[in-house]
């Protein structure tokens, strides 16, 4: 299985030539050439999903805004291959001590921050977050809230954009958690780079498997086209063998695979 994680910078930002416009049709073509199974987009306004939703019919969508739990406010949203993967369950939670209430902030961060995901049927559940970009007390407090709230000895599969370079100590609750692998850890290129290219940006961009599940990291994806970029961050993909995994049992409440919103 292929995985990809891609921050796909807020379409609503004023980037001139790097505006949504002048560079959705690369993140489309990034992400239908990149060959993935199951994806995690950051920074995803509902302008850009229903876009990216024209392009890409081959996969399924789940996607809530962090303002209001339907679609205002930026959104982590996750896509995967329809004739794949089958849906058991889905949801979102906000990063704060209050992670039911929509633009629940309690961390100290000024942006609310959300993490959304799936059960999937197959065997695994897969988890979409962005964290705070200015406090560490909250990228911490997100990293104990996931590792100790919603992962278990169950497979699963956590990406995003993390604000936090590998030795951060904020990640720290994730790395430490028995059995999980940091399946980033040695990547070396930035994936934070600002519409300027290169690979010396930084690497916040991150993937954590658990329960079982094996990965490596594959390649950060540093495509552009006459200078411009899909994006200010390069896409990152992901090999996961899912040899060992099983599907889950005992459940009736298994979802076809439709786009959902």
């Amino acid at each position: 299985m292929r995985v990809m994680s891609f921050n796909i910078r807020n379409g609503l930002a004023d980037d001139g030539v790097n505006s949504w416009l002048h560079r959705r049709h690369l993140v489309a073509k990034v992400i239908r050439e990149s060959n993935a199974d199951i994806i995690g987009l950051q920074e995803v306004f509902e302008f850009q999903l229903d876009y990216l939703k024209s392009e890409l019919s081959e996969y399924a969508f789940y996607s809530i805004g962090r303002e209001d739990g339907d679609t205002e406010g930026e959104q982590c949203s996750i896509l995967w291959r329809a004739d794949v993967f089958h849906l058991i369950d889905m949801g979102t939670f906000w990063l704060s001590d209050t992670p039911d209430i929509p633009n629940s902030m309690t961390w100290g961060n000024q942006i609310t921050r959300i993490c959304s995901w799936l059960g999937i049927y197959e065997g695994f559940y897969f988890y979409n977050t962005h964290w705070d970009h200015e406090s560490a007390e909250a990228r911490r407090k997100s990293a104990e809230m996931i590792a100790s709230q919603h992962l278990s000895s169950v497979p699963w599969i956590v990406i995003g954009d993390f604000n936090a370079e590998p030795n951060s100590v904020e990640l720290g609750p994730l790395v430490e958690m028995e059995g999980c692998e940091f399946v980033s850890k040695d990547n070396s290129i930035g994936t934070f780079h600002d519409f300027i290219g290169g690979p010396d940006g930084k690497c916040i961009d991150h993937m954590f498997v658990g329960g079982g599940i094996k990965a490596k990291f594959v390649e950060v994806v540093r495509t552009s086209e006459n200078g411009i970029y899909p994006s200010d961050h390069y896409p990152v993909i992901f090999e996961v063998d899912l040899s060992g995994v099983r599907p889950f049992e005992g459940t009736d409440s298994v979802r076809p695979c439709i786009a959902l919103t």
